[in-house]
């Protein structure tokens, strides 16, 4: 081989060596992104009270007016049976 077709090799090398080390380089920042986003969102609640809290208010807003008085009408019939 000349020396003109080792410095091709040599510089393709380079070139794919730039890439990975870019594409790898771009994974690591968005997977620590990632990671931020999931301690931010964990750190809103503060406590496993809060957590609970906070998934609660979630599930009924998701709920309708006749949802929620079901609900409520479900959880007395429970207590009263509990109570006899």
């Amino acid at each position: 081989m000349s020396t003109s077709s080792w410095i091709v090799v040599v510089v393709v090398l380079v070139v794919v060596a730039v890439v990975a080390y870019v594409r790898s380089r771009g994974s690591q920042v968005g997977r620590t992104q990632d990671r931020w986003r999931s301690v931010q969102e964990q750190g809103r609640a503060h406590s496993p009270a809060d957590e609970l809290r906070q998934r609660e208010a979630h599930r009924l807003g998701g709920m309708s007016a006749e949802d929620r008085e079901w609900e409520t009408a479900s959880l007395e019939r429970n207590r009263a049976n509990r109570n006899d």
